[in-house]
């Protein structure tokens, strides 16, 4: 998963500070990971999330303080029936290559998401197309395909946001390279696992960006990334080292900010490779894993402890208990009962950042107790995405967010739901009870019902046990010590930078 931002800008998450603050004229954020593309209706990673939504944007979005609709190239909108949806255009509003936003780039965009090709698994596939029309050039009709929970706040996930159809039909395949929006930055340059620079696009229809370039530097390893904080070499990073953490506070060249953290770290279990079809297996491995231990070492205590496949945040609260701590007994039981069926060597593939790596290590240690010899392999973090989709992963550590959609039904169908096999389901969970319940709850609306369905998947993906969630960490951000506007970062991830100040 992730764990994303426009809720900075548009929703109130940056708010204006107290102190006297001066604007910069370029700003650099260094990173750990680089996007996986630019194209938004592509996006399922926090990188590619976080940067679409600097350039691009939806018709609606989400306050993430009070949790409320607030427009963004819709000015109003209303529910005509439980399955269509009518919103009135903000006019004037410009894409990046000059054109007036229209209602046949709002109606493309929906139609292009909703296309197999396209959502894989995501809820594209509950728009319907056919039902999708031009009223006139600032109202269009939305349809679904039969009720569904949370439509509207779904609209702030980066595949929602509205794309101008000349730039996708002119580019074609290298529209991803070539990223045309409405969004306060318009795309420059993008020197994959280096270098991404935007500028700020002064057609933009809202509030201008704080300055006037923005470059985002690809610094995998942590040493580097902290350095270049330290000496300037950047304005701020993501994701410091939580090892890091107290000594840059204290030696005042840079400060650390620390917020609740929306992704849930877990380690996947390809379910359809034959060491791990059976569940006694699965489960054994996850008896075997310490996570306090795997917290201590890889997040230094800035992290939780995650009950099952869920973060904290969700707005599902499950009420059955279960109890997948550490059980080294329990897990020896369970692969005695698998015999010379039990897998005696795994791969566990990881992306090259340090917080992975080191992760991969105690895991390793832990599984050699139940008799598991684990091979890790690391990879680019670009290629270690792309080798997910091929299925020939065994185990593999990765992270899955919640920062675009509290909702459980959301957040499921794309780990678990077997539509997303090959996109974003890289355990290829593939369980019709589960993917049953998964679609019922996005089709159903009542709360307590949408509930009932919620604490019924929690019981059997906890059975059936495709993932071990490890922990939840919180997002730590590191800037220089008198960057304004850092502090108020709310989502969980890379907020929307363009707010951010320099005190005075």
């Amino acid at each position: 998963m992730r764990k994303f931002l426009l809720c900075a800008a548009l929703a109130g998450c940056l708010m204006a500070s107290p102190l006297a603050a001066k604007n910069m004229e370029h700003f650099s954020l260094g990173v750990a990971d680089d996007v996986k593309t630019l194209d938004p209706m592509m996006a399922s990673d926090t990188m590619s999330f976080s940067v679409a939504l600097h350039m691009f944007e939806p018709l609606v979005n989400v306050d993430g303080r009070t949790k409320q609709l607030v427009p963004v190239l819709a000015e109003k909108w209303e529910m005509l029936d439980d399955h269509t949806y009518k919103f009135y255009l903000r006019h004037g509003v410009k894409f990046h290559n000059g054109e007036e936003m229209k209602a046949s780039d709002v109606i493309f965009s929906v139609k292009r998401f909703a296309q197999e090709s396209i959502f894989k698994g995501s809820t594209g596939k509950f728009i319907d197309p056919d039902g999708c029309e031009i009223v006139d050039d600032y109202t269009v009709l939305i349809r679904t395909k039969g009720p569904v929970g949370g439509f509207l706040e779904n609209m702030k996930l980066p595949a929602f946001t509205i794309c101008s159809e000349k730039a996708v039909n002119e580019l074609g395949k290298e529209y991803f390279r070539n990223p045309v929006g409405t969004g306060p930055f318009k795309f420059v340059s993008w020197s994959k696992g280096d270098k991404l620079e935007l500028e700020a696009f002064d057609d933009y229809w809202g509030e201008k960006p704080a300055f006037k370039k923005l470059s985002i530097a690809v610094l995998p390893d942590d040493s580097s990334r902290v350095i270049a904080l330290e000496t300037g070499k950047v304005d701020m990073i993501y994701m410091v080292p939580a090892s890091d953490m107290d000594r840059i506070n204290a030696d005042g060249k840079a400060k650390v900010v620390e917020a609740p953290g929306l992704n849930l770290t877990y380690m996947g279990m390809n379910t359809q490779s034959p060491k791990l079809s059976d569940p006694r297996v699965r489960q054994a491995i996850e008896y075997a894993i310490d996570k306090n231990v795997y917290n201590a070492v890889v997040y230094q205590g800035h992290a939780a402890v995650p009950a099952g496949p869920l973060v904290p945040a969700s707005t599902f609260t499950p009420k059955t208990a279960v109890d997948w701590s550490f059980n080294l007994e329990k897990a020896k039981k369970l692969m005695a009962e698998v015999g010379d069926a039990a897998p005696k060597k795994l791969t566990l593939w990881v992306s090259n950042m340090q917080e992975r790596i080191d992760g991969a290590t105690v895991i390793q240690s832990m599984l050699a107790q139940i008799g598991i010899q684990l091979d890790i392999q690391v990879f680019e973090s670009s290629v270690f995405y792309d080798n997910l989709k091929s299925g020939k992963q065994e185990l593999f550590i990765s992270r899955w967010g919640m920062q675009t959609n509290r909702d459980s039904g959301k957040y499921w169908n794309g780990l678990f739901n077997s539509d997303a096999i090959g996109n974003t389901n890289d355990t290829r969970t593939n369980n019709p009870e589960i993917d049953k319940l998964i679609n019922e709850s996005i089709h159903t609306i009542d709360a307590d019902a949408r509930n009932a369905m919620f604490e019924e998947l929690w019981v059997k993906l906890n059975d059936y046990q495709s993932i071990v969630p490890l922990a939840v960490a919180n997002e730590l951000y590191g800037g220089r010590v008198d960057l304004v506007g850092m502090e108020n970062f709310c989502d969980g991830r890379l907020n929307y930078l363009g707010r951010l100040t320099l005190a005075d």
